[in-house]
């Protein structure tokens, strides 16, 4: 079972994160975070309203504006972001119409798996996600070595 989220709220994480990284620096203008993270500057426009309404994140307009965090990464949850962009709405299916006792621990059981996927979503800041994001799977290259072949009859 894996967790679904819309390319809304894809493409929302892949720019808070981009912003995220870039705190200290200025703003970041969407044109710019759109080519960084490959995100159609439209949809990225609106991902960018709707995290500015919810108070995620500042717009500065003008030719020297752009967009930033509204506060430090580290005071900014992942739940946060993903509840602004996905909305809090559960969306578990609802049983058609038979009320059996297997289906009502079905309910349960996939509510107690929620209820601990929201927690681990609450237990990352974006600044924890950015040290995430720069721990990659290290890979020793020091076993071969290339070695210079030499031309025939040289």
């Amino acid at each position: 079972m894996r967790m679904r989220f819309s390319m809304k709220t894809e493409y929302g994480v892949r720019a808070i994160l981009e912003l995220a990284g870039n705190v200290g620096r200025g703003a970041l203008q969407s044109s710019e975070i759109a080519r960084r993270q490959a995100i159609p500057g439209p949809f990225l426009d609106q991902v960018l309203m709707t995290l500015r309404r919810a108070g995620l994140v500042n717009s500065t307009r003008g030719p020297h504006g752009g967009h930033q965090l509204a506060r430090r990464p580290d005071d900014i949850r992942l739940d946060e972001v993903i509840a602004c962009l996905e909305g809090d709405g559960v969306k578990t299916r609802q049983p058609d119409g038979a009320d059996t006792g297997e289906s009502r621990v079905l309910a349960r059981v996939t509510e107690k798996a929620e209820q601990a996927a929201r927690d681990v979503l609450a237990a990352h800041t974006l600044a924890e996600c950015l040290r995430l994001r720069q721990v990659e799977p290290r890979v020793f290259h020091g076993i071969f070595h290339s070695v210079p072949v030499k031309p025939r009859g040289g």
